[in-house]
């Protein structure tokens, strides 16, 4: 990678302004992101809510929104190859190639689904839901460039891809308008 690059020029600036608040945080929302258990705690719960509901659209959109944007990411990060980011600190050492960050792939792919496919109501839940993506789609995103497990073209990658995904899962599932 060019050493005058936005993704470098990012690390370096970044390496610069290290806060051990930030830093802790980071590793701690790294580390429960990476946790199996955690995710399989988040699944069941998910169907728990899915059965009780009988949310069956929501149930798929999500189940294949995720299976996609894990399948799609991981392949296109064997065909990119692209190396993680190395540099004098970078706080975690991550194996795989980054290109494009897999938890931004998933989390786009899984947040339009979901923002497609559930009938919102009030219109301020939708905002609010939305608001609360994108926040969590931030934190990871800041975590993962901030580590240097990411470089940050890999996140947005990961959002490019997650979108279409996403848009697709949410709108196969969606209820279709009834015709008068």
């Amino acid at each position: 990678m060019r050493s005058d690059s936005f993704d470098e020029r990012l690390l370096r600036w970044i390496d610069g302004h290290q806060v051990d608040a930030l830093t802790s945080f980071s590793k701690a929302l790294m580390d429960v992101s990476e946790a199996s258990g955690f995710w399989m705690a988040v699944g069941l719960i998910g169907l728990v809510v899915v059965v009780y509901r009988r949310a069956w659209r929501v149930g798929l959109a999500v189940g294949l929104a995720s299976y996609l944007g894990g399948l799609v990411s991981g392949q296109l990060k064997e065909i990119i190859e692209r190396p993680r980011p190395t540099y004098p600190d970078a706080l975690v050492q991550v194996g795989g190639y980054a290109m494009p960050s897999s938890h931004a792939c998933f989390l786009m792919a899984v947040s339009i689904a979901v923002l497609i496919v559930v009938e919102w109501r009030p219109r301020r839940a939708l905002v609010l839901a939305a608001t609360g993506f994108v926040v969590v789609q931030l934190l990871i995103a800041v975590s993962m460039v901030y580590l240097g497990a990411h470089w940050a073209t890999d996140v947005f990658a990961g959002w490019a891809l997650g979108v279409p995904i996403g848009l697709l899962c949410g709108l196969v599932f969606r209820k279709r308008a009834r015709s008068a």
